[in-house]
């Protein structure tokens, strides 16, 4: 068995009450490996009062951009294994790997997953100058170059638009951006032509118009823009992708301090003052165990990588 699901296993099946019960013993620190105002840094500090109320310990989002977020999420897997500096992250931290083979981590070994916190749908959206529909968008990149923006090289972003080019023929050369609001300020600029992005990402631009949203890249229409057709209406079949966030703490965490992590995000997932926050930025919530998340990542893990070789993405 991988050593990432041993130790999920282990922190499950051995948490000792005494030590869950002292935590947390000081603030908290949760690096978010992107930008400010991205998704994952709009979720973290919804997340973060509740689990301040919950320890009765400052929550401190610490944001450290760079690398596709690998940066932030090297800096946490060099941390003291106590609890007190964990990572919120998206799904690039099971993207990044099938193209960056130097990282300074092993996903599999250094982290430990202690919960999936939520899922959201992407949108390709475009300027407020752009294209109105998605076939103009294709149609208008084989006539004058086009750019694509992404989060940062390996992220989810990043695989979504390569599925979405690959998928579509249209001819888009990719820029990478250190996450998702440094990504929309290039689309708002006219940087860049299109960007898979988030609702919450998207955010006030979405609604004043400053982008417009060409389609969700999945199978079905989402509630928070039922006017916006499906990549599958559109002719695209196998253009689901979504990204999620998800918590990590460095290896060799108490295995009662990671589920107790665990118990308490997920009791703030289930308020329903969280829930009314969240859901109309898109995000749909989870409720995993270490466990269950460590074999989610494992999976995901390989079939990133086999998409990277498929799609020859890759450094």
């Amino acid at each position: 068995m991988k050593t990432l699901l041993t130790a999920a296993a282990i922190a499950l099946g051995l948490a000792s009450p005494m030590l869950a019960e002292d935590y947390p013993s000081g603030p908290v620190t949760i690096v978010v490996p992107y930008s400010p105002s991205g998704n994952t840094d709009v979720l973290a500090r919804h997340l973060a009062p509740y689990l301040e109320a919950k320890w009765g310990q400052s929550v401190v989002i610490d944001n450290r951009p760079g690398g596709g977020s690998m940066v932030g999420t090297a800096i946490v897997s060099q941390a003291a294994p106590d609890g007190l500096t964990l990572l919120a992250t998206t799904s690039a931290y099971v993207t990044a790997p099938a193209i960056q083979k130097d990282l300074p981590f092993d996903p599999r070994a250094d982290l430990i997953p202690i919960t999936n916190v939520g899922h959201v749908s992407y949108i390709l959206v475009t300027g407020e100058n752009g294209p109105d529909t998605l076939a103009d968008f294709i149609e208008s990149s084989k006539a004058e170059p086009k750019f694509a923006a992404t989060a940062g090289l390996g992220t989810t972003t990043h695989f979504a638009i390569e599925q979405f080019i690959a998928d579509s023929g249209a001819d888009v050369d990719v820029v990478h951006f250190k996450g998702g609001g440094p990504a929309v300020v290039s689309i708002l600029s006219g940087e860049t032509d299109i960007y898979g992005s988030s609702v919450s990402s998207a955010g006030e631009n979405l609604k004043s118009g400053k982008v417009k949203a060409l389609a969700v890249l999945g199978n079905e229409r989402i509630e928070v823009l039922p006017d916006v057709p499906s990549t599958k209406e559109l002719g695209f079949d196998g253009l689901e992708i979504k990204q999620w966030v998800g918590m990590f703490a460095p290896k060799g965490t108490d295995p009662a301090i990671i589920d107790k992590i665990n118990a308490d995000v997920n009791e703030a997932l289930a308020n329903p003052e969280f829930i009314a926050t969240v859901t109309p930025l898109d995000w749909t919530l989870d409720n995993t165990s270490p466990v269950e998340f460590a074999q989610q990542v494992d999976v995901e893990l390989t079939k990133w990588a086999d998409l990277a070789v498929k799609q020859g993405i890759g450094q």
